[in-house]
């Protein structure tokens, strides 16, 4: 079958011209996926996100006049939105170990806060953060607590990506000036 008949075919609500599109370019798309994400499970996820979105949204065939390029350009758009996620949740995971374990492990801390138990601990990193500001607060707690995306801390706040980001960045300064000062303290009282 000829692309254009199969877009026609697919627009029309076809099961087996989905089926037949799905067996013509899966494999060129498993490629692509493959090239992107370099582990085969993950590059069949893609692939099957891909068809699982158009099957769910017929709609969206409408626009089609090259379904190889649309599909071609569909897997790759969906490779990097796993890929930029992935590396988000990254940096989340950097950031919240960091402070973590600055927070709890730190040899240098004073005895006292290193002997503490774990709800103590957290009870200290929450008095932390409640001397941020609330709109530095809550960036915080909607992408390092909920694990929102910065464009979807944004929508909740009612602000900008770039003024998430910039709260959190004043707000991690802030959080690494308070543990700097307790490091001093430690040291000093180390010292004495």
């Amino acid at each position: 079958m000829e692309d254009q008949e199969l877009i026609q075919q697919l627009q029309e609500g076809n099961v087996e011209a989905f089926n037949q599109a799905y067996k013509k370019y899966a494999p060129t798309m498993l490629t692509i996926a493959y090239t992107f994400m370099r582990d085969k499970d993950d590059a069949a996820d893609v692939v099957q996100d891909c068809f699982a979105t158009l099957l769910h949204k017929p709609q969206l065939w409408k626009s089609i006049r090259d379904i190889r390029w649309y599909l071609m350009r569909m897997v790759q758009n969906q490779c990097l939105g796993v890929i930029r996620k992935r590396d988000v949740q990254h940096q989340k995971d950097e950031v919240f170990q960091y402070y973590n374990k600055s927070a709890a492990e730190d040899v240098s801390l004073p005895e006292s806060y290193n002997n503490s138990n774990p709800q103590e601990k957290e009870n200290k990193v929450v008095s932390w953060l409640g001397s941020l500001s609330p709109q530095r607060k809550r960036a915080m707690e909607l992408v390092y607590q909920q694990e929102l995306s910065y464009q979807e801390a944004a929508l909740k706040m009612g602000i900008s990506k770039q003024s998430v980001k910039t709260h959190l960045r004043y707000a991690k300064q802030i959080l690494k000036s308070k543990m700097t000062t307790i490091l001093l303290a430690a040291s000093i009282l180390m010292l004495g």
